[in-house]
């Protein structure tokens, strides 16, 4: 929005060199109003909020995390499920 300003006060009173552009540059840049940096100020803040409602209503719920408690239940009933009535497994490692 203060780009789109600056570039509209050059395109008014175009610069006939790179050191006029210059110049011009920093003039306009010094010519926008508090009004102006203070109205492109509230639109992204009003952007931003429009951004992170329609972030949050995407997101899917959160779920919690499992309890040491639950995870075991759901091991001992899968295994139970499989037929495995035993806890202990063995695993041999070779390095």
């Amino acid at each position: 929005m203060i780009w789109g300003a600056l570039k509209n006060r050059i395109a008014l009173d175009p610069a006939d060199s790179l050191d006029d552009l210059g110049d011009k540059f920093g003039e306009g840049l010094a010519a926008i109003t508090k009004q102006e940096w203070i109205g492109a100020y509230k639109k992204v803040q009003s952007q931003e909020t429009a951004y992170i409602e329609e972030a949050q209503a995407a997101a899917p719920a959160s779920i919690p995390s499992p309890t040491r408690g639950e995870l075991m239940a759901l091991a001992l009933e899968r295994m139970n499920a499989a037929g495995d009535d035993s806890i202990d497994v063995e695993y041999n490692v070779a390095f």
